[in-house]
């Protein structure tokens, strides 16, 4: 998920410089883009025509726009969860990224089918995944809700992703 740490550092960098095109981003036209894109990622995935973490990528990525632009104008100027989210979000997506995902090929077997034991939990189901994120962008007065859907998302993205590796080797 290279583009949404890559888009999530440069919205942190953006919003600490008061960089003057920031409005773009909370313009009709970035709310359109972020949700034609996230359309097309699910879409895309849906049919199997991207690769599983291109989609994913792209589909996160997307919802981070849509999120900057809907949810900005109902909140402060100098609010700092603009700020302290996309790190978080770059955080914790890069430590699973090395810790994990690249590393998957070194998983022992009892390591594999923990993996594969919480891959079938409902509860882990990408499309609730999927669903919650969603939600969670129309939920404006809950703001811990959104970041709390992309941890959950992140982490079924990397058991998804690990075993896809490991399955592939």
């Amino acid at each position: 998920m290279t583009a949404f740490i890559l888009c999530n550092l440069l919205l942190a960098i953006l919003e600490l410089s008061k960089n003057p095109y920031l409005p773009w981003l909370t313009g009709d036209a970035a709310l359109g883009v972020g949700l034609t894109v996230m359309a097309l990622s699910l879409l895309l995935g849906y049919l199997k025509k991207l690769p599983t973490q291109v989609w994913h990528d792209g589909f996160i990525t997307a919802t981070l726009l849509v999120w900057y632009a809907s949810w900005k104008p109902l909140f402060e100027a100098d609010a700092p969860m603009f700020i302290f989210y996309p790190l978080y979000f770059s955080l914790i997506t890069a430590v699973v990224t090395l810790s994990l995902i690249n590393k998957s090929a070194y998983f022992d077997q009892e390591s594999i089918q923990h993996l594969r034991y919480m891959n079938k939990l409902t509860r882990f189901d990408f499309s609730v995944n999927i669903v919650f994120v969603l939600v969670s962008l129309l939920i404006t007065r809950h703001y811990a809700l959104y970041p709390m859907a992309v941890t959950f998302y992140v982490m079924r993205h990397t058991i998804v992703i690990c075993l896809e590796k490991i399955d592939g080797r």
